[in-house]
């Protein structure tokens, strides 16, 4: 019996179709959909089909089924036309829509496993000098970036920051927030029906500016050029709102434990006695320390981008097989098991490489250049990857 192996997009796209015929009636449609711009991207040849307007839902499910994309999007951005030229388009608002990914967090190990493969000669390798492959010498190398349960517990802590100054800073209600898992690495917040829909690009640019610390300068809060007593005067108020009040917290927390329970002529007496015995230097490096800790890590090309396109929720995604999940309980969501929706239907494929991954509770792996049979998702999420194909017996 000869062993075939399977084409990616072949594997993928019947999996992907079997999926949507079985979920598209519980398929979450977009609000405002007439509204909105529909794209998608298909599977091989792969090319991007974009403004495109859809009447209904149910144009919007006849689109998925007939299509079956690689991936599907829609617009952030609300149009008179969505399928005008975008230079013609009437420009009506947008949704807040915030993007956090692995990739943009501060490096901490084990947050990523990340490696290289050839896929010519179809070897791995941990590093590279340079981009081509030392075994066959092919420029078409590609690193691989596995997230890692740790490191979405790190994207989730992000996404809880960033709602909390959302709300106590810009008056948004937790209601208007809907979070989603992206299906890869990270996770998508977007805000619909808010104050801020017709904010326009300067805005979303300032608005991303205040949550990533763009431009914060810590003189704003210890300056060397003045004396002890108009430093302590200076030094922000842990009770006081907005940044400023985040900074004295974070910084009196590190400092004094038990602080909460202090007033505010006991702060100043602890800051002074902090500013009179510390270096100013060591003071700086604290203060920077605390501002990285505390900026939030959002893409922020996302976030001014007015004609964004987002990946559409409950779609699969085509790099891992894992669907775009909407959060209702960040504290008990569970990535790398609530947003596996693929049966556990034994699939057989040659492994290229595997690392130890994780997905509904288990562990794989790691394999290398193996045939083993697994559950479909896990099956698809490598071959997705670009780890594995698929085995047919012919």
């Amino acid at each position: 019996m000869k062993k075939v192996l399977i084409e990616k997009d072949t594997f993928l796209k019947k999996t992907f179709k079997k999926y949507y015929y079985g979920f598209i009636t519980k398929l979450r449609v977009p609000s405002r959909l007439p509204e909105r711009e529909i794209g998608y991207l298909t599977f091989s040849p792969e090319r991007m089909v974009r403004h495109l307007a859809l009447k209904s839902e149910g144009e919007l499910r006849a689109l998925i089924l007939h299509e079956v994309p690689k991936a599907l999007y829609y617009s952030s951005a609300y149009y008179d036309d969505p399928s005008a030229p975008i230079n013609e388009r009437i420009w009506k608002g947008a949704d807040l829509i915030f993007d956090i990914d692995l990739d943009h967090l501060p490096y901490e190990e084990n947050l990523m496993t990340s490696f290289y493969i050839c896929p010519i000669c179809k070897n791995m390798f941990d590093n590279l000098i340079n981009k081509n492959c030392p075994n066959c010498n092919s420029q078409t190398i590609e690193e691989v970036k596995i997230a890692t349960k740790k490191g979405l517990e790190s994207c989730k802590k992000e996404i809880i920051k960033l709602t909390e100054i959302l709300e106590k800073d810009f008056g948004l209600l937790k209601d208007n927030f809907c979070i989603y898992f992206s299906g890869k690495r990270g996770y998508h917040l977007t805000v619909e029906g808010s104050k801020y829909e017709i904010a326009d690009q300067p805005f979303r640019i300032e608005l991303s500016d205040y949550l990533t610390l763009n431009g914060f300068k810590i003189n704003r809060i210890l300056n060397e050029n003045i004396s002890i007593e108009q430093q302590i005067h200076q030094f922000p108020s842990p009770w006081e709102r907005g940044w400023l009040g985040r900074f004295s917290r974070e910084y009196i927390k590190s400092t004094f434990s038990d602080f909460i329970n202090h007033d505010e002529d006991s702060f100043r007496k602890i800051l002074l006695s902090i500013l009179s015995s510390s270096k100013h230097e060591n003071l700086l490096s604290s203060l920077e320390s605390i501002k990285k800790r505390l900026s939030v890590k959002i893409d922020v090309a996302v976030t001014t981008d007015v004609h964004r396109i987002f990946r559409m929720p409950d779609t699969l995604h085509g790099g891992t097989g894992l669907v775009k999940k909407k959060v209702d309980e960040i504290d008990k969501f569970s990535p790398l098991t609530d947003a596996v929706v693929l049966s556990d239907e034994p699939t057989k494929i040659h492994v290229l490489y595997s690392p130890k991954l994780e997905l509904k509770d288990t562990f794989y792996g790691p394999y290398k250049n193996e045939d083993i049979t697994l559950p479909e998702y896990v099956a698809t999420f490598l071959v997705a990857m670009g780890l594995a194909q698929t085995i047919e017996n012919s």
